[in-house]
C-alpha cells in the first residue's frame, strides 16, 4: 500500500467511524426531538418544550460534527445515510425515541404520526443520499469545468437562485402537507392528527426533493445553501413562528385551521433546515480540501520544473 493509499484509507476509516458511531445518536435525537415539540404545538404549547427545541439544536451539532469529518472522503456521510434509512424506519415504526429527553408523553403511536405524514425519514434520508453523492462529487471533479453553463460564471449566484427557491417550495409544500383538523388530539394525542388526514404523500415527497436540492446547491455556494437552511427554514419555524403563535394567542385549538397546519409543518421543517445546513458544510470543506489539495499538487509540479531539466 502507497502513502496516498493508506492516507486515504486513514481518511475514509476516520470518516466512517465516527460517522458510525454518532450518527445513530444525532438521528434518533433529532427525531424524538422534532415530534416532541410537535406534540406539544398540537395541544397550543408551541414553546413548551425546551427539552426539544434544545435537542434538535444539539442533534444538528452533531450532524455538523459528522460534515467536518467528511472533507476527505464521503465515508462518514455515506454511513450517516444508512443510518438514517434505518432510524427512519423505526421512527416509522414508533420505536426510536428518547422518552426521558421528552417533555410531552410521546408514545410509540404519537411518534409514527409524527413523522408520518411530513414523510420525515423520506426527507431527511433524501437530503443526506444528496450530500453524500454532492460531496463525491465535488472531490472527483475538482479542478474541471462545472456541468452548469450558468454557474461557470455566475457560480454563488447560480447556487443561491437554485438553494432559496428551492427552501421556499419546501416550506411551503410542507405546510400544505401538514394536517388541518386537530380535533382527536385531546383524546388520542399526537396520532388523533392522522384520524381524519387524507392529503396525499407527494406535498411530502417533493419537499423532500426541494430539501435535497437545497444540499446539492452546496456544491456552487454554501452561502446560498446556508441561507436557504437557516434563514428561510429554521429561523421562521424555529423562532418567528413559535414565538408569534405563543404572544398573540394564534395556537392550535380543536377543529380545522391554517393555523394548525402551519403549527404542525414548523417542527419538522425546523429540524430538516437545521440538518440541512450542517450536513451541507460537508460539501463545504470537501471542496475546500480538494481546491487545496489541487494547488498543492500543481505547485509542487511547477517546482519540479519541466522534465529532464
Amino acid at each position: 500500500m502507497t502513502l496516498l493509499q493508506h492516507r486515504n484509507f486513514s481518511a475514509r476509516l476516520r470518516s466512517g467511524l465516527f460517522a458510525f458511531f454518532f450518527a445513530p445518536m444525532s438521528l434518533v435525537f433529532l427525531g424524538s426531538s422534532m415530534v416532541d415539540v410537535q406534540a406539544l404545538a398540537a395541544v397550543g404549547q408551541p414553546l413548551a418544550s425546551v427539552e426539544g427545541l434544545i435537542g434538535m439544536a444539539l442533534a444538528s451539532l452533531l450532524l455538523a460534527l459528522i460534515a467536518l469529518n467528511c472533507e476527505e472522503s464521503s465515508a462518514g456521510m455515506v454511513v450517516t445515510f444508512a443510518w438514517s434509512i434505518a432510524v427512519g424506519v423505526a421512527q416509522l415504526a414508533g420505536v426510536a425515541r428518547i422518552p426521558l429527553l421528552m417533555r410531552s408523553s410521546v408514545g410509540s403511536s404519537d411518534m409514527a404520526a409524527g413523522v408520518a405524514w411530513c414523510l420525515y425519514p423520506v426527507c431527511l434520508s433524501l437530503m443526506l443520499g444528496a450530500c453524500a453523492l454532492t460531496i463525491k462529487s465535488v472531490r472527483v471533479r475538482v479542478g474541471k469545468e462545472t456541468r452548469m453553463p450558468l454557474a461557470r460564471v455566475h457560480r454563488h449566484a447560480f447556487g443561491t437562485t437554485v438553494a432559496i427557491p428551492a427552501a421556499i417550495a419546501a416550506g411551503f409544500l410542507m405546510i400544505v402537507a401538514a394536517p388541518s383538523d386537530s380535533t382527536n388530539v385531546a383524546a388520542m394525542g399526537l396520532e388523533g392528527v392522522l384520524a381524519t388526514y387524507t392529503t396525499p404523500p407527494w406535498f411530502a415527497l417533493a419537499a423532500a426533493l426541494a430539501l435535497a436540492l437545497v444540499a446539492v446547491s452546496a456544491r456552487w455556494s454554501i452561502t446560498g445553501a446556508q441561507v436557504a437552511a437557516w434563514i428561510v427554514l429554521v429561523l421562521p419555524a424555529y423562532v418567528v413562528l413559535p414565538v408569534w403563535a405563543s404572544l398573540t394567542g394564534n395556537v392550535i385549538v380543536p377543529g380545522t385551521s391554517i393555523i394548525t397546519r402551519i403549527a404542525l409543518a414548523s417542527p419538522p421543517l425546523a429540524a430538516l433546515g437545521m440538518a440541512t445546513g450542517c450536513a451541507s458544510l460537508g460539501v463545504f470543506w470537501a471542496r475546500l480540501r480538494a481546491a487545496k489539495i489541487r494547488d498543492s499538487a500543481a505547485e509542487s509540479t511547477a517546482n519540479e520544473g519541466p522534465a529532464g531539466n
